[in-house]
């Protein structure tokens, strides 16, 4: 998605020169984000129009940080680095917003927390923390439908490894199912002799 904006337009939306340390990206696009973070627009029309500019931010800020620190770093380390970037993207913003939230600064933990969560649409700890911080500033619904989508990707997960289990792990299950009804055939048949007189 980065690949395709110019590098200088990305300084442009960001409203930087080129040429910026990462410090000024960081705090520019947090600055713009909070600007147009699409909860801050109840109108479907300006909280459509926010989205799409927050669309431009992410693509701005995602294009400046992965070029910033490769032309900083050895040719060596450029392609190691480009292979782990969108899971750690997401790891660091999580950082930043359990960061922001200790330190009581909520809305813009809750934008760290949906940038984490964009990055990784199964991000369990990123919807569980974002849900909790909607829920101190009282936005219940937001606070609900995280909390719900954290407990849906954990059942999928449950799930998934349950199936996927291997023949072994089946098997044991359905030999800890047979010794159970055993047992409780076993405890009946018991009770009977000994009401019975058998």
């Amino acid at each position: 998605m980065s690949d395709r904006l110019n590098i200088n337009d990305a300084y442009s939306i960001l409203k930087l020169k080129p040429g910026a340390s990462p410090t000024q990206v960081k705090q520019a696009y947090r600055k713009l984000v909070k600007i147009w973070h699409p909860d801050r627009f109840s109108h479907p029309h300006q909280k459509q129009e926010a989205e799409e500019k927050i669309k431009q931010i992410n693509e701005a800020y995602n294009k400046l940080k992965s070029d910033l620190p490769s032309s900083a770093d050895p040719p060596t380390q450029t392609t190691h680095t480009n292979i782990y970037t969108s899971r750690s993207n997401a790891e660091l913003f999580y950082n930043w917003g359990a960061e922001n939230a200790k330190q009581g600064r909520y809305q813009e933990a809750l934008v760290d927390f949906t940038h984490a969560i964009r990055l990784n649409p199964n991000y369990i700890d990123a919807y569980k923390y974002r849900g909790f911080i909607c829920s101190l500033l009282g936005y219940e619904y937001r606070a609900s439908s995280d909390l719900n989508k954290a407990a849906q990707i954990e059942a999928k997960l449950k799930n998934k490894q349950t199936h996927s289990g291997s023949p072994s792990s089946r098997s044991s299950r359905t030999s800890r199912k047979k010794s159970k009804l055993k047992s409780l055939l076993e405890r009946f048949l018991h009770w009977i002799r000994r009401f019975g007189g058998f």
